[in-house]
């Protein structure tokens, strides 16, 4: 349809919204294991070990529809691009 006298051009617009989400095992001496707050720090302390092993996970990962707060970790905080999280063999774990 073309603008015309008696008509107007209106744009619509849809913003649609995907996620990913990879996973990786590493390994890490049971020393540094005996808390949170170690795993955390070593985790942080030695991203090269993870880093762009997650990253080539996350290349081969399917994108999903919808922003991937319902899943099954503990994904909590919706302003943020992306979240970091680590879980033991325990189940317990805690964000990066």
């Amino acid at each position: 349809m073309k603008s015309g006298k008696n008509t107007i051009k209106v744009k619509v617009y849809q913003r649609q919204v995907y996620h990913k989400v990879g996973m990786i095992e590493i390994e890490i001496p049971n020393s540094e294991a005996s808390d949170f707050t170690e795993v955390h720090q070593y985790l942080m302390d030695h991203g090269d070990l993870w880093t762009d092993k997650l990253a080539e996970s996350m290349d081969e990962c399917p994108l999903t529809h919808g922003l991937g707060m319902d899943s099954l970790m503990h994904w909590t905080d919706r302003t943020e691009e992306a979240e970091y999280f680590y879980k033991l063999p325990n189940g317990n774990g805690g964000h990066i």
